[in-house]
């Protein structure tokens, strides 16, 4: 977010949230001194007290000449053509807003050598929406349009300040991060290119593009040229060189050049500013600053008020540029920084820059990395920058009508094209090609267009790019029949083999996420494809599990009733379960009758669901028309047998009523059950007192038969729920049948693995179910 790293050249790496080596320096420095304090105790903290100090003086100056120098560059974008009667005030004030800024950082901050700065993707906009504003302006005074903007800066500053405030007080600053990373980085490239823009602006003055066209206008098509070429040497410098002197150095020495050229031509100052290589307004002395009265009762507050869009925008990306700073120097620094305390303490100094009039600001990441990797890390070095700002300001005036005009628009040249290096052209490697797209309209959209409507391009794109990408994610969790997924009813082997014959009538979806018109359309069309799947048996209900939906709007809601149409329409039934109640309420209100349509069914959950879908597959085979006997059960589920008659006179019959428990959790397991009669239930109790129900039990279902091998405690209740009948062979009988009666025996223990067998196969499906 935070681009002033590449104003200064070693704060490249020390910015980046992956390169840790700003971290390893601090580090570093800190084994040494540690190390020389246990040498030589005394003179050691002298010494780096002097270090210290020498190191926050060596920044301060360098930190003054780059909020001098931007200042003036922020200052010519905003205070051009009808309002460039106010460029020197805006240096003095943007000046002054730095010193507060940088203050309350030093005094404040939680990081005690966090630099506070003027940002300039919020100066871009601000510049942009006040030119919009001023031009509609037709019968106001230049003075009105003047205090207008100064209105606008005012406004934006205030309002910044109590909404950082506010945030910080509430905790709400995560809230911010769930705004589009795309959104973020095309506002960032599309601040890059406004200030672009407004510095070719700044050179060509009121003729704008058109001047271009002018065969009569060269020596301004010259100044755009030479303003172009010290962007590319200054560009050049700050990738080149590592010292931090390097961007004020150029500068400088790019004005030394220029006023040994107006020597060597012998051209006069004053005609200098005419042929606009100079700023329009002569240097004035001392401090002129706006009014605060004056702004109040003389802008044009309803053209204030058409830039409040721009204004909410600089404050949303201010709260990210601060958030992601804060960010970036916990991990830089390996120190855990507060994020709302940050804010709570820009938002009091946005606040008091509001109130003098002037631009929103927040911590520098790169300025504090750069005060860092200098050695100034104490409150000392953010004093004195104040220091040092502070004594520039009286001459401020002076030194911005000195400057020539291709150095500041060059400047702002160079500050934009790093914006748009690197939340375009880098942020292509870390984004989509949708995404990017995105990025990449957003500027183009501000140019062409205006910053507003080049904003809700982006907006707009964004949204679209959302919901075209959400509504790509499958909503179907599960698609699966009754033959790979089962109720938590326990059957017989042979009833199970007429659900895995018959199971294929059965088809489940379970959903999941949000759901809308552009994913509910995925539930409709998976079934519209399986009733037109002639290869499969014929469906006779379609099951929906809402358990794992978070809610929907009423299109889908209008989609699932077009889905019960269909399926009514083959003959089929159509079950919701796992409904919530705010969505059962949206099916309501859009014309699914839950409670009297014969082709609709609502049951609580998946589990009543597949158990009535069973028992419809089971219908035609009841247990009385294919039993017999317990032998004859046997024979079926392990084979014919001759033994079997002598296996079941060896079980005992037991008889229980309901509420008895067949099987007690905790006990050792000596015996083995065949539930013939009846139903039981399988239930844990919870550490709190409290039951679950595992499963349910039908005749011919075997218990007891895991606890038999592991010569181990019973791990769950088995409890009948109607008069049941049970056959009981006691583990002692089977271990005596092994020793005088092998053969039946091995009965014995074909029926138990053959129970296993049958539960690994379900479970076994019902895994691969979940993970195709």
């Amino acid at each position: 977010m935070d681009s002033k790293v590449n104003l200064h050249s070693p704060t490249r790496n020390a910015g980046s949230l992956n390169d840790p080596s700003a971290s390893q320096a601090t580090a570093k420095a800190a084994d040494c001194a540690t190390t020389s304090r246990v040498l030589t105790p005394t003179a050691s903290r002298s010494s780096d007290r002097f270090a210290t100090i020498t190191a926050s003086l060596l920044f301060a100056l360098v930190a003054g000449m780059d909020g001098l120098s931007t200042s003036i560059a922020f200052a010519a974008l905003i205070f051009t053509g009808a309002l460039a009667s106010g460029f020197g005030m805006g240096v003095g004030l943007i000046l002054l807003s730095s010193v507060v800024l940088v203050l309350a950082m030093a005094l404040f901050s939680r990081y005690p050598s966090s630099i506070g700065q003027v940002r300039k993707p919020s100066v871009a906009i601000l510049a942009s929406a006040i030119a919009a504003a001023t031009s509609a302006m037709t019968d106001a005074t230049d003075e009105t349009r003047l205090l207008t903007a100064f209105a606008v800066l005012a406004v934006s500053g205030l309002s910044t300040g109590i909404v950082f405030w506010l945030f910080g007080a509430f905790g709400f600053g995560r809230l911010i991060r769930f705004l589009p990373f795309s959104v973020i980085a095309g506002f960032l490239a599309g601040s890059g290119a406004l200030m672009v823009e407004g510095a070719v602006m700044m050179v060509l003055g009121k003729g704008g593009f058109a001047a271009l066209l002018q065969p009569h206008e060269l020596p301004v098509l010259g100044n755009l040229l030479v303003a172009i070429i010290f962007a590319i040497v200054l560009l050049w410098c700050l990738g080149r060189f590592a010292s931090p002197a390097t961007g004020p150095l150029v500068m400088l020495g790019g004005g030394l050049l220029f006023y040994g050229l107006l020597v060597a031509i012998g051209l006069p100052l004053e005609q200098a500013r005419r042929i606009h290589w100079l700023p329009a307004m002569p240097p004035s002395g001392g401090l002129d600053l706006p009014s605060p009265l004056a702004v109040f009762f003389g802008a044009d507050w309803w053209a204030v008020a058409h830039t409040l869009p721009a204004v909410s925008s600089v404050i949303l990306l201010s709260m990210i540029g601060l958030l992601l700073n804060s960010s970036g120097l916990e991990v830089a620094t390996r120190r855990e920084i507060d994020a709302n305390r940050e804010m709570r303490t820009a938002g009091l100094a946005n606040i008091v820059v509001g109130l003098i009039g002037g631009p929103p600001g927040f911590a520098s990441l790169s300025m504090t990395m750069l005060a860092n990797r200098m050695g100034a890390r104490t409150r000392l070095v953010g004093l004195a920058t104040a220091a040092v700002l502070l004594l520039m300001l009286p001459f401020a005036g002076q030194l911005a009508g000195i400057m020539p005009v291709f150095i500041a628009a060059g400047l702002m040249m160079t500050l934009g094209f790093e914006m748009l290096h690197d939340w375009l052209w880098k942020s292509r490697r870390q984004l989509s090609q949708s995404e990017w797209l995105t990025v990449l309209a957003i500027p183009l959209g501000m140019v062409v267009m205006g910053f507003l409507p080049g904003m809700a391009l982006g907006l707009a794109l964004s949204v679209v790019t959302f919901v075209y990408n959400y509504a790509s994610l499958s909503v179907i969790r599960v698609e699966a029949s009754s033959r790979e997924r089962r109720s938590s009813v326990d059957r017989p082997i042979a009833e199970n083999a007429v659900i895995e014959r018959e199971g294929d009538r059965v088809q489940l979806l379970e959903l999941q996420e949000f759901l809308f018109f552009g994913t509910a359309e995925q539930v409709m069309d998976r079934i519209r494809q399986r009733l037109r799947n002639q290869t499969r048996l014929r469906l006779d209900y379609v099951v929906l599990d809402f358990r794992r939906v978070s809610g929907m709007d009423a299109a889908a809601a209008i989609t699932f009733l077009k889905t019960r149409n269909l399926v009514a329409a083959e003959g089929a039934v159509l079950i919701f379960c796992g409904l919530s109640g705010e969505t059962e309420r949206t099916l309501c209100r859009n014309g699914i009758d839950l409670d009297d349509d014969a082709a609709l069914l609502r049951l609580p959950d998946l589990d009543r669901a597949l158990e009535h879908c069973e028992q419809h597959l089971l219908a035609g085979a009841l247990r009385q028309q294919g039993w017999q006997n317990v032998e004859d059960y046997l024979a079926r589920t392990i084979g014919p047998n001759d033994r079997l008659h002598d296996l079941v006179a060896i079980m005992q019959r037991v008889d229980v009523a309901p509420g008895d428990r067949i099987i007690r959790a905790g006990e050792i397991g000596d015996d083995l059950f065949l539930l013939w009669k009846g139903r039981a239930k399988i239930e844990a109790r919870l550490p709190n007192g409290r039951t679950l129900r595992l499963r349910t039990v039908t005749p011919g279902v075997v218990l007891g038969e895991i606890a038999i091998y592991r010569d181990g405690p019973r791990t769950a209740d088995v409890v009948a729920e109607l008069p049941s009948t049970v056959y009981r062979l006691a583990r002692s009988a089977l271990l005596r049948l092994e020793q005088t009666d092998p053969q039946l025996a091995v009965l014995v223990h074909l029926l138990c693995a053959t129970t296993l067998a049958e539960r690994l196969t379900i479970a076994n499906r019902v895994v691969q179910a979940l993970h195709e």
